[in-house]
């Protein structure tokens, strides 16, 4: 979103959040109804916020849009809690620009919260009458965030006897009035902090989580880790058993910002009421970042503070068992679980009871989901054997095809020729001629294809033994066969066959 898009939004705000009531006899549905324009508005609301910390050394860019919160401030009701949602980033923008001297980042956010202080500390009556804040101080015989009674053994009899009669609330001390101020300088600069945190704490469960709690928690970080290579401790994990998924920039490389105990008391108030409204592991982070840097100034109170809440999130049972419940769940849902969960008559007849369902026996469900396994397994083997299949296919048929087109003669595999005998033939009487008595036509099978080749004609002559032998006792000579008619089959030969010439062949002894 760009400057004109930011300014467009906050008018728009601006109408409808007039529109919302501000007054009605049911303060739980007035609340509810706050809340809910609120959390309709939060994620632009989110854009404005980081465009003004993006842009804040540009005084002329972000000036136009931080006098319209101003102009919603004024207007009260849930407008006014909507302009305090960007009060704790303001307030760690005005500490890093005082700590970096940027004098006109200074004026502009000095001027802002003036106005904030100014409007705060005035009673909403038609008087103007300033405020008067009341604080409670609890009894340590009773629980609190502090301690807890259980853990304390050494308890006298009087004590004990007049447990029953003593209240929570041991004390009731109020402070104020606060002076106006028209000037902010090194004097009064935290007094005015710290009063408008304490508004924003105070209203910090009403507003949006998503805006207010995050950005008190990454204020916190801001002010506390900025200039310090603070080590990271294993607080969060021990609390929450889970990974961090928030992306926090590196405050080390700016300067460092001043801190009082008060200052960071009020910063720890609103972390802590983070925790528990949708922002449990920046809470946790910035509780952690408090305690480090109030242990490097040495702060007392600050450490009182933090480490009794650091024991109770630590020690405390309900923090194991329900941290789901109260840390992770966003409030702003929680109206709609309960409306969806709501149990009527109509309910009743809808939703079949525990009692309603039958139940089916181990065996049935074992046996069942035996079969559904051996499904799956043989599922997988035929897709297996599909993919197995495929691959054969298309290797044999490149083989086949570049086997095909190869004119070496080496190449060629020849299967064993299986010679049939030879039917009923004549034969002439005569020694020294031989005709062919029968001639034989066989195919031959080259690598695995049925082709059809002529082969030359194989002439078998059958010789008569006896004769010869007769002829040798006779005295005569026996005529030296031919080279033509003599021959065997060799590798050569049936090689030379497969070429395609016609070659006669005769068997001899």
């Amino acid at each position: 979103m760009n400057i004109d898009q930011l300014s467009d939004f906050l008018l728009e705000v601006s109408k409808s959040g007039a529109a919302v009531p501000n007054k009605l006899p049911d303060k739980r549905e007035e609340n509810h109804l706050k809340k809910k324009f609120l959390n309709k508005v939060a994620p632009n609301s989110l854009f404005a916020a980081n465009y003004i910390a993006s842009n804040y050394t540009d005084v002329d860019l972000i000036q136009s849009i931080i006098g319209q919160i101003l102009s919603i401030y004024y207007k009260e009701g849930v407008l006014r809690l909507y302009a305090l949602q960007f009060v704790p980033g303001f307030v760690s923008l005005y500490l890093l620009a005082l700590s970096k001297k940027q004098h006109k980042s200074i004026s502009l956010f000095e001027t802002f919260l003036i106005a904030i202080y100014n409007e705060e500390i005035v009673d909403g009556s038609e008087s103007n009458e300033k405020k008067m804040e009341d604080i409670r101080i609890p009894s340590i015989r009773h629980h609190s965030v502090y301690h807890d009674p259980a853990k304390i053994q050494v308890q006298t009899d009087v004590p004990v006897m007049r447990n029953a009669s003593i209240t929570p609330v041991l004390n009731t001390l109020r402070f104020g009035p606060f002076p106006s101020v028209s000037k902010m300088n090194g004097e009064n600069k935290f007094m005015i902090i710290n009063r408008i945190l304490f508004s924003v704490n105070e209203s910090l469960f009403e507003v949006a989580s998503e805006v207010a709690a995050r950005y008190v928690c990454l204020g916190t970080l801001s002010v506390c880790r900025s200039g310090f290579t603070f080590p990271e401790t294993a607080f969060r994990s021990r609390v929450l058993d889970t990974e961090s998924h928030e992306i926090i920039e590196d405050f080390s490389k700016k300067p460092r910002q001043q801190v009082s105990g008060e200052f960071l008391n009020h910063l720890l108030r609103g972390c802590y009421l983070a925790l528990f409204n949708g922002a449990a592991d920046l809470a946790l982070q910035a509780i952690d970042a408090i305690h480090l840097r109030a242990q490097y100034e040495m702060l007392p109170d600050t450490l009182l503070v933090v480490n009794s809440l650091r024991n109770s999130l630590l020690d405390n049972m309900w923090s194991k068992e329900k941290r789901g419940e109260l840390m992770w769940t966003r409030p702003q849902h929680k109206d709609q679980t309960k409306r969806r969960d709501m149990v009527t008559n109509a309910s009743l007849k809808m939703k079949r009871m525990p009692e309603d369902i039958p139940v089916l026996e181990r065996q049935k469900e074992s046996t069942s989901s035996r079969f559904n396994e051996l499904m799956e397994e043989g599922i997988d083997h035929l897709h297996d054997l599909k993919k197995k299949v495929e691959k054969v296919k298309g290797g044999l048929h490149q083989k086949m095809h570049r086997r095909r087109k190869s004119v070496e003669p080496e190449e060629n595999e020849l299967q064993t020729i299986k010679e049939e005998k030879p039917t009923e033939s004549s034969f002439s009487n005569d020694s020294d001629t031989s005709s062919p008595a029968t001639v034989i036509h066989k195919p031959i099978v080259l690598n695995g294809d049925d082709v059809e080749r002529r082969l030359r004609d194989l002439v078998v002559v059958e010789h008569d033994y006896d004769k010869d032998l007769e002829k040798k006792k006779n005295g005569h000579e026996t005529p030296t066969t031919s080279p033509k008619e003599k021959g065997a089959f060799t590798m050569a030969g049936l090689r030379h066959m497969d070429s395609g010439g016609s070659t006669y062949r005769s068997i001899d002894s």
